[in-house]
């Protein structure tokens, strides 16, 4: 058999099957993030698998030794890390309303500056709207509080599930690969195990560069935020390391939150700019010119815009998980795609040649 009509069938199949996980998205959309998230854990643990399997280990007692070892270093994190951030989170929530106080006197007094410099009807009417459209950002925010606990409990239910999913989907990893195998006929299992090592490979290195460029950006972020005097330096920089995924609009939602703190906080405009310049060179000088082409060289690239995409669309189907999740299945489509593409040329050039 020509390799021409086994690529078309794995391109048909492997189109069945993004169809299929849109729909699972749509209609199971807690099952589908838990099988994501967990198919993500379990792509990072694997090359520590394998590294434990060439040193003569089993796969079962490979896989009691790793868990093992996660258990012994949540357990050191119970005693210092999760306790920290219990703090900072209890000492965020206590703060809150005093930086709302705050933050709507600078509101009042901006607003009372700009009444004296224009007294005209359109300006009193631009104040009314800004006054109406935070009354119904309130509203809607207040009205959203048993949804949003909805997610976090599913959100929650996904973190515990994970571990288990994880294991029997490392533990019998071999057997779906072998089931996935003799669903195709012989003649066409070469190109399909090409395929899937391409993916594997790529998707590895994606999301262990991913990682570690996460983890840098909000180790730099932390740090520079706290030499700036800004409370609550860990938090802001977990969440600046996380919104680094999604290009430049990223580390534009990111700011917001120091910056909101710093001013409420001190008072001083100053600190506003000084926030700013930090995140632009961390997240664009350092990230984009130091820490990607070295962590992410040997990794794909994906283009910024579909990046957006996928995270707007797979957040607007999965929540909070969506976008985790979106830079994987990102990476995923666009090794499909360019396989998807190979097969048209070559199509396209045998038909030319008739």
């Amino acid at each position: 058999m020509s390799a021409e009509p086994a690529r078309r069938k794995i391109a048909i199949a492997l189109a069945l099957c993004f169809i299929a996980l849109l729909a699972m998205g749509y209609y199971l959309p807690h099952t589908f993030s838990a099988v994501l998230t967990s198919l993500v854990i379990a792509y990072l643990v694997n090359p520590v698998l394998k590294y434990l399997e060439a040193r003569g280990f089993d796969r079962v007692t490979a896989l009691i030794l790793l868990y093992g070892i996660g258990l012994f270093a949540v357990f050191l994190a119970s005693f210092f890390f999760i306790p920290y951030l219990g703090h900072q989170l209890d000492a965020l929530t206590k703060s809150i309303p005093t930086y709302t106080r705050t933050l709507k006197r600078a509101m009042e007094s901006w607003q009372g500056q700009v009444a004296n410099l224009s007294q005209g009807a359109d300006m009193s009417w631009v104040m009314q709207q800004i006054d109406d459209l935070t009354g119904e950002l309130v509203k809607d925010i207040s009205g959203q509080g048993y949804r949003q606990l909805q997610r976090v409990a599913f959100g929650a239910f996904n973190l515990v599930l994970a571990p288990i999913l994880v294991f029997f989907m490392l533990l019998y990893k071999q057997h779906a690969k072998d089931l996935i195998k003799r669903l195709f006929h012989h003649d066409d299992r070469r190109h399909l195990i090409d395929l899937g090592r391409t993916i594997n490979r790529s998707l590895e290195r994606f999301i262990i560069g991913m990682i570690v460029d996460c983890l840098l950006v909000g180790l730099l972020t932390a740090g520079a935020l706290a030499l700036l005097g800004i409370e609550f330096p860990v938090l802001n920089g977990l969440f600046a390391g996380f919104a680094s995924i999604v290009p430049l609009i990223g580390v534009m939602v990111a700011v917001i939150p120091p910056t909101l703190i710093g001013y409420a906080e001190t008072g001083d405009p100053m600190i506003i700019p000084k926030v700013i310049a930090a995140y632009f060179v961390i997240n664009v000088i350092i990230e984009g010119n130091l820490i990607k082409p070295l962590v992410m060289r040997s990794t794909l690239r994906l283009n910024p815009l579909a990046v957006i995409f996928t995270v707007m669309a797979m957040g607007e189907l999965l929540g909070f998980w969506g976008i985790v999740l979106a830079i994987p299945i990102a990476a995923v489509l666009k090794i499909c795609t360019a396989e998807m593409r190979e097969l048209l040329t070559e199509h396209a050039k045998s038909d030319g040649h008739r």
